[in-house]
């Protein structure tokens, strides 16, 4: 164990964090990181007692930042100080990760060079509460729909990372919770592989001792994928008015053919709106090169709606063709948000 450092990022600990450390050292790991995140005064004491033990190094923030900002500490210290260790391992502090199961992740780490190991859950176990078992199934979905990366834990805190992916890390958005997920999305776009071990599921208290926010920090953690629904949303909604307006327009033009020029038109003008909105406010990012992408996924999508609902309704419905649209919309918009995410406004 003397290969890697254990991280424990620690706001407002109680008596478990302390128990955990004593377990950490007696299973041979001969170097800790503590991150006291802004736990106040009322806690000094706690972090006081860590400081005579050799191997364990106590790190500060005057006030609390997160745990994202917790775990750039750590990395930034490790750096900083050239400590020679090939990978780190990081934990929660509520008790709730086994030294076990770090162990097995120590042993992944040294398997497989140059991954990153998670430490996967069972959600499936009757005693996982249910917020805990929707969020991972939840996560897990919009996660394979961003990256493409099919994985059991999404969410999990016991992670091995090799120290060679730190400096790449402190550059990922996210200073709580969601800077888990990011560094996930991080890694992936990256081609940094992914390798999982399953570990137990250990719940304590229903997880109260949890810092965890429900609304705050699912809407950090869920922020793209908020922002990009509420872009589509609205771009679907211009979309959708357009389309009816054009119909209103040119429906005694030439029969069935007014449905595709008003798909068209009311899709070229939506476009451009929702090309602004994704490229400066949802995903911050894309060179001239994403304007070109994004048309050629434009209208490879606008083709494929004027089509499905033109032979839709030509074939068999022959009516109803402002709900068919919506119906053969809503699948393409799914579609069309991972082609964003990993091709259109991936970074260059």
């Amino acid at each position: 164990m003397k290969q890697f450092a254990v991280i424990i990022p620690a706001y407002k600990p109680d008596t478990k964090c302390g128990s955990l450390i004593k377990e950490i050292l007696a299973a041979g790991f001969q170097k800790i990181i503590v991150i006291d995140d802004g736990s106040g005064p009322e806690y000094a004491g706690f972090f006081e007692t860590l400081s005579p033990i050799p191997e364990v190094t106590v790190l500060r923030h005057a006030v609390n930042q997160g745990k994202g900002r917790a775990l750039k500490t750590s990395f930034h210290y490790i750096l900083n100080h050239q400590l020679s260790y090939d990978a780190v391992i990081t934990v929660d502090a509520d008790g709730q990760h086994l030294v076990s199961d770090m162990v097995k992740i120590a042993r992944k780490l040294a398997e497989l060079p140059g991954h990153v190991v998670l430490g996967a859950r069972d959600f499936s176990q009757e005693h996982v509460p249910f917020r805990s078992r929707f969020g991972n199934r939840f996560t897990r979905l919009l996660f394979r729909l961003a990256t493409g990366a099919v994985l059991t834990d999404t969410q999990t805190g016991l992670r091995g990372i090799p120290v060679q992916h730190l400096t790449p890390l402190l550059s990922v958005a996210g200073e709580r919770f969601e800077y888990e997920m990011n560094m996930l999305a991080a890694l992936r776009a990256q081609k940094i592989p992914l390798s999982e071990v399953p570990i137990e599921t250990v719940y304590l208290d229903n997880n109260k001792s949890s810092h965890f926010h429900p609304l705050r920090d699912s809407y950090h953690v869920y922020k793209i994928f908020l922002l990009y629904g509420l872009s589509g949303g609205a771009s679907f909604a211009l979309d959708i008015g357009l389309y009816w307006l054009f119909i209103q327009l040119w429906r005694n033009e030439e029969p069935q053919l007014f449905i595709i020029f008003a798909t068209v038109a009311a899709r070229i003008l939506s476009s451009l709106f929702n090309y602004y909105i994704n490229r400066n406010k949802v995903f911050g990012q894309g060179s001239r090169k994403s304007f070109i992408r994004y048309y050629i996924l434009a209208a490879f999508i606008m083709m494929m709606s004027a089509g499905s609902v033109h032979f839709l309704y030509a074939e068999w419905l022959g009516r109803g063709e402002v709900i068919l649209k919506v119906f053969v919309d809503t699948i393409l918009f799914i579609f069309g948000f991972v082609v964003q995410r990993t091709w259109v406004f991936r970074k260059e």
